[in-house]
């Protein structure tokens, strides 16, 4: 059989499962682009070595079973089926994975003093490891119990609070929304969690920021009600959004199998969108949903090459779990859903759409939850 080249763009948890998946094929060469001077790593781990005892080290990733090439991809030339790197290589391919993951939401330049907090390292994103690196040094160098703002409300903002909070420094939790957390738990866990947030830290919901100004005694962060609240650093939670390269813009538009519109041309992970006839577009961006993506498009991959059977639609089935202030946030599938009540035992959320039950979410109640695994997309309630 012909020698197929498979070229995966990314090296995290969707490109890394890729190559695995790949690797056992005799009739398939498989290239996967990092970027120059990177070494990939586990994003989940990155508060483990703000926050932590954990080394950089400590969360590399294994090298992908695959010819690396360490360059940064520029464009991809969808009708040559290209890719430019930034040295000037170009790299063809018969079948492309698009894994390159995603960048975290950040504060509009419109907002006074963001690039002058920014410069002073009294604000960060906490998205990448050099981020990391940089605020566990800042807060090493404070020699005292900091006080530490986080604007967001989903699991990372959430797991932050909890975390500084019990290395005993001041926690201030800014959200735009009134019931922080609703879009990646549910209302239901969402209202739970906002009042544990309310009783362990300082919180301010439903505000926006609208100015920061930083001085010698830290940053001054001036609240859309104009309270106006002082601290040590501002770390950003306030999600992620797609990182594709060019000519894609907005996120890659994927069908139930991975597919683009193009042949041949797969995305997964937190780079791609998914459009399914029953859930409607939806988009997960955490580790274990993105090795599973990363999987199924590799075997998508294979089938449209000749060299396996079709795997059949992606249905998100991945399990997660955030321990906040001493519970288990646990969830499994895709939460994003509307939920039904708790029942009256363990508080467990049903998520639905149409009827079917596609979603699971709970506190204290990690082995209900991930039970459910198996039953997603197909159990009606």
């Amino acid at each position: 059989m012909t020698m197929r080249h498979v070229l995966i763009l990314g090296a995290g948890s969707a490109g890394l499962a890729a190559a695995r998946a790949l690797a056992a094929h005799d009739n398939i060469r498989v290239t996967a682009v990092t970027r120059t001077g990177e070494t990939p790593y586990t994003r989940m781990s990155i508060k483990n070595v703000a926050f932590g005892p954990l080394s950089p080290q400590h969360i590399a990733l294994p090298r992908p079973p695959a010819e690396v090439i360490a360059d940064t991809v520029e464009h991809v030339d969808i009708e040559a089926r290209q890719v430019h790197l930034a040295s000037g290589t170009r790299t063809g391919f018969d079948a492309l994975i698009i894994a390159t993951g995603s960048r975290p939401r950040v504060l509009a330049d419109d907002i006074h003093g963001v690039k002058e907090a920014a410069d002073a390292e009294r604000l960060s994103p906490l998205h990448a490891l050099d981020d990391a690196l940089r605020v566990r040094a800042r807060l090493t160098g404070f020699n005292r119990r900091a006080r530490v703002a986080i604007y967001g409300g989903g699991v990372l903002a959430a797991e932050t609070a909890s975390t500084l909070r019990s290395g005993g420094h001041q926690v201030i939790l800014i959200a735009r929304s009134a019931v922080p957390g609703a879009a990646a738990f549910g209302t239901p866990i969402a209202e739970r969690l906002a009042a544990a947030h309310a009783a362990k830290v300082s919180t301010h919901f439903g505000r926006r920021i609208t100015r920061l100004a930083t001085g010698d005694d830290g940053i001054v962060i001036t609240l859309d009600d104009q309270t106006a609240i002082l601290a040590d650093i501002l770390l950003l939670a306030l999600g992620t959004t797609p990182a594709p390269p060019t000519p894609w813009t907005d996120g890659i538009a994927v069908d139930s199998h991975l597919r683009t519109e193009t042949p041949r041309i797969y995305s997964a992970g937190g780079v791609a969108i998914h459009h399914h006839d029953t859930l409607g577009a939806w988009r997960i961006d955490h580790w274990e949903d993105a090795a599973a993506q990363g999987t199924h498009a590799a075997l998508v991959a294979l089938h449209d090459l000749g060299a396996g059977d079709d795997p059949g639609a992606y249905l998100p089935r991945s399990r997660y779990a955030a321990m906040v202030y001493g519970q288990v946030i646990a969830g499994v599938g895709l939460t994003s859903h509307p939920g039904t009540p708790p029942d009256d035992g363990d508080f467990v959320v049903r998520h639905e759409s149409g009827g079917t039950v596609v979603g699971v979410s709970g506190i204290d109640a990690i082995a209900t939850v991930h039970q459910w695994g198996a039953r997603l997309h197909q159990t009606r309630r």
